[in-house]
């Protein structure tokens, strides 16, 4: 065939609409409309004129101030760490500085990079190209090679030309800034990072794997509280003064802000109604837009693509909308393991992580946003990923998961540790569902959990799980079945009940079980504490002595739950402050312990503690102060009226004894505290609440001698380990808190005084229900305070 070729005559034509051709070619245009026909055994064709040649990269400088940058944002907030880890960065000359901000989608990563880009005119170019896949990239590439040849200079190149092009001028430069936005997966820009060995790239992405060797990285997190407000108030200032809820029910992410903030601008919205929209309406208000804003860009939409991403790993899915129904932050890792083979879940957990929908804690827990929390519970017909179906499924996948991991036995010291890692999830389950919704099994979950966390001394947080447990029990089997049974006995522990309703729960448990069944006594004995509610003393005495025997001879005298009614005991004869006797009883029960328990057990260790206080009039006083106290919170959850018991019973006790005689006391019982605290740190842990208990009542002991500097650190560190481990709701941070005040009073220190006397306002209107009686004893007990501060201010200061 080429031969044929080859053997072309020579052919010339010229002027206007002329053709030279050889061979027979068929037909020929000359000119518009004009069609002829000829047998031509050759053609030429002329060429058009040559492309202007395309200039080397390395001779093309950019011009000044070349940039195509989408935006400059006008409502940016914080990020300072973030601004100044970029601002630090130096490029080594061997290879191109490359940051990657990664994070969640909505997190502002784009928004970052642009201010960041913005700041840095000097750079020339500064470029903008979108990283959504390898195609998005070259095309910038392309663009840029267009923008610093010019139209004429790029006319005649295709675009890989284009790209290899731009390829070549970043290898010969180094002034110039590149951000690449939204990289879907690291692959799409490595060819890129390669080229080069100088200039300086910035990469968003939410992908937080991938980059090792290639980039620095640098987590994106949500605002602080206050940046979050800022932004929420720089959009809709009107909004009113539910602002900072807003901003927190929202997990303080920019994207959700920043709509909540639009949506109350455009329609006149404050933020109090709009945190009951989104209570309400949590679909609507996830997906709503608003003018200006590409529709895709909220926060629900935002993480459909993500998972449309992760559409190829179906168990990621599953995994996020199942631990969407805990809490969230750390959580184990353990509790999905039976949703598939160990390295199937690792995979799926790993690509979360990796598309930034959830974090690793360790190797152990993981934690995720809470606002991706609440879109996952969110079911939504437009989202295949979230229809209802699919939200059903794995609420009952979350239920079962805790189901399987909560431990049998609450008193068991070795499971402590699981029973507190649990805890939070299995109260932010019980948050997010209908009771209605829940099987036998999750029901006697919830009342054993509320067992536990009322041997923690979380009195409010015990009371919800233990009624939610024994509704859901009753509603399956029925009032006199042996779980229903049980599952009362446990609430009357840390509720007592009326005391009618008490004696009528003691007469179906004998109609039911015998009189001698272990649930029977337990019922009896609980019985106790509604004698004591309703002020019998003597029955109170004679109910727990009646438990006590019928434990003995049907248990055992050292059973577990034998010794624990014999401590039940000698509290209620601490109430009556009967001394004689509690002092005999207390020594033999110290030593049954010991032998049936060990001296390392929680029992045995509170009640080697308490024999410094029986042995003396004035510990037994102040044994009777603090139990009226906390009787208070364990009954009720009651915190107001604890902290009036205490305030109470303090009087009592200054009445009864001579400052003298409680100062000889305390620095006879010093050294017994600080031997319990070290056995209850090494025994229990620093998170128990007994630990916590000890280290308070260490506390108070210095106060009683005066050392008020010894007092106040450890009721501060008391205070800061019963928030993160008991809860901020709890008694133990009220009692922290007081000792704290009472420091600050003998010293006349008025920081520590402010500061704690505004944290009491917050925690008894945080603990006030709706009623106006309630809220006017509230009031009440705040102006007690205030009045009690301004007094000691007063006063000299003790010791002087």
């Amino acid at each position: 065939m080429s031969g044929v070729f080859d053997r072309r005559p020579g052919v010339a034509a010229s002027g206007d609409e002329a053709v030279a051709a050889g061979r027979d070619i068929g037909t020929a245009v000359t000119a518009p409309g004009a069609i002829g026909k000829q047998h031509i055994e050759h053609l030429t064709l002329l060429a058009a004129a040559p492309p202007a040649p395309v200039p080397r990269a390395d001779r093309v400088d950019a011009p000044p101030g070349l940039t195509n940058l989408p935006e400059r944002p006008r409502l940016f907030v914080g990020r300072r760490r973030e601004l100044d880890v970029l601002r630090a960065g130096t490029a080594t000359g061997t290879a191109p500085l490359v940051h990657v901000v990664h994070g969640l989608g909505g997190v502002g990563k784009s928004t970052l990079a642009a201010h960041w880009a913005a700041e840095h005119a000097a750079y020339s170019p500064v470029w903008w190209i979108a990283g959504d896949d390898r195609a998005a990239v070259d095309a910038g590439l392309g663009a840029l090679a267009t923008a610093l040849l010019l139209p004429t200079g790029a006319a005649s190149m295709q675009e890989p030309q284009l790209r290899d092009w731009a390829l070549q001028w970043l290898a010969a430069h180094d002034d110039w800034l590149i951000v690449i936005d939204n990289v879907s997966e690291p692959a799409d820009v490595k060819h890129l990072l390669a080229a080069v060995r100088g200039g300086r790239f910035l990469i968003t992405s939410r992908r937080s794997t991938g980059w090792h060797g290639i980039a620095e990285t640098m987590a994106l997190e949500a605002l602080t509280s206050e940046e979050a407000v800022e932004l929420f108030a720089r959009i809709a200032p009107d909004a009113g003064d539910a602002v900072a809820d807003v901003c927190s029910e929202l997990g303080h992410l920019p994207l959700a802000i920043e709509q909540a903030a639009a949506y109350c601008l455009e329609s006149g919205t404050v933020a109090e109604r709009y945190l009951a929209l989104l209570a309400d309406y949590p679909a609507d208000m996830y997906t709503a837009t608003f003018a200006g804003r590409d529709e895709q860009r909220t926060v629900a939409r935002v993480w459909r693509l993500t998972l449309d991403r992760l559409a190829d790993v179906p168990l990621a899915v599953t995994i996020l909308l199942t631990v969407a129904w805990y809490a969230p932050d750390d959580i184990p890792r353990s509790l999905l393991d039976g949703l598939g083979s160990p390295p199937a879940v690792d995979r799926a957990i790993g690509r979360l992580a990796a598309h930034s929908m959830v974090t690793l804690r360790g190797t152990s827990a993981l934690s995720l946003h809470r606002l991706v929390q609440a879109v996952s519970r969110t079911a939504d017909p437009g989202d295949p990923h979230r229809d209802a179906g699919a939200i059903s499924a794995a609420r009952e996948i979350a239920a079962e998961c805790l189901v399987e991991a909560v431990p049998e036995d609450s008193a068991d010291p070795g499971q402590w540790r699981t029973w507190r890692r649990l805890l939070p999830h299995v109260e932010a389950l019980a948050g997010h569902t209908d009771p209605e919704e829940d099987s036998v099994d999750l029901a006697r979950v919830f009342s054993r959990v509320g067992q536990f966390a009322g041997h923690q001394m979380t009195g409010g947080r015990a009371k919800r799980l233990l009624r939610r447990g024994e509704e859901g029990v009753v509603r399956h089997l029925g009032p006199d079945h042996l779980l229903s049974l049980v599952a009362r006995n446990r609430r009357m522990g840390f509720q007592p009940l009326p005391l009618e309703q008490a004696l009528g729960h003691v007469a179906r448990c004998e109609r039911v079980l015998g009189s001698r069944h272990p649930e029977t006594i337990t019922a009896r004995y609980e019985l106790t504490a509604s004698y004591l509610e309703a002020a019998d003393l003597d029955r109170a005495l004679l109910n727990v002595r009646e438990a006590v025997a019928l434990r003995s001879r049907v248990l055992g005298p050292e059973h577990p739950d034998t010794l624990e009614a014999r401590w039940g005991e000698l509290r209620v004869m601490a109430v009556q402050e009967d001394g004689e006797a509690a002092v005999d009883l207390v020594g033999q029960l110290l030593i049954d312990c010991t032998r049936a328990l060990g001296d390392k057990h929680p029992l045995t260790l509170t009640v080697r503690g308490s024999q410094t206080q029986v042995a003396s009039s004035v510990g037994r006083s102040i044994t009777a102060m603090m139990f009226r106290a906390t009787r208070e919170i364990a009954a009720q959850g009651d915190h107001r009226k604890g902290l009036a018991g205490v305030q109470t019973a303090a009087d009592d006790l200054r009445e009864a004894h001579s400052r003298e005689a409680v100062e000889a006391w305390v620095r006879e019982a010093l050294p017994e505290a600080v031997g319990r605290l070290a056995d209850c740190e090494a025994a229990l842990g620093r998170e128990h609440a007994d630990t916590i208990a000890a280290r308070l009542n260490l506390a108070h002991m210095h106060l009683g001698t005066g050392d008020f500097d010894a007092a106040l650190g450890l009721a501060r560190q008391a205070a800061r380990e019963a928030d993160r481990y008991v809860g901020a709701d709890s008694f133990l941070s009220a009692m922290a808190r007081a000792c704290i005040m009472n420091a600050a009073m003998a010293t006349r220190d008025v920081p520590t005084g402010t500061e704690i006397l505004d944290w009491f306002r917050r925690f008894i209107r945080a603990n006030v229900s709706g009623s106006s009686e309630a809220r006017e004893r509230a009031r009440a007990q705040i102006e007690a305070m205030e009045d009690a501060w301004a007094l000691a201010l007063a006063e000299p200061p003790a010791g002087e």
